[in-house]
């Protein structure tokens, strides 16, 4: 058991990517963080939950049923790109919703580097009297 989030939206390359850039995004799509003590991140340890869109044009969450760290993994992912490819960026924003009413974030990218900020949810907090969940009501 674990804590889910769901994230929407997309990060878009900066610049179209080659055959080869995108040969190598995609041995670090998917792939668990433990696996690869090459990458320096011992405290990720999770995977790397992004995918390519359907234009590779950029990259979107991939639906995994528990993702982590989704900030430091987007940013190992352009680390490990700009490693061989200087010129390879991402710019976007992801909205995460966690199983928590208030855990609602952004991620977005700024000047190349990621950031996170807390969303707040306006509306009136009310409570299903059937199944006791709490939810936002904002007419």
């Amino acid at each position: 058991m674990g804590y889910h989030t769901d994230f929407k939206g997309s990060l878009k390359f900066t610049h179209p990517l080659t055959a080869e850039q995108i040969a190598y995004l995609k041995t670090i799509l998917g792939e668990w963080c433990h696996n690869h003590p090459e990458w320096n991140v011992p405290h990720l340890r999770y995977g790397v939950d992004l995918e390519l869109l359907d234009d590779a044009s950029g990259l979107q969450w991939n639906g995994a049923e528990k993702t982590y760290d989704m900030d430091e993994i987007v940013a190992l992912v352009i680390r490990l790109m700009k490693e061989r490819y200087p010129e390879f960026g991402l710019t976007g924003k992801l909205l995460a919703q966690g199983e928590a009413i208030d855990d609602r974030w952004q991620l977005y990218i700024e000047n190349g580097e990621v950031k996170t900020r807390d969303l707040a949810i306006e509306g009136k907090e009310i409570e299903c009297p059937h199944c006791h969940k709490t939810f936002v009501y904002a007419p």
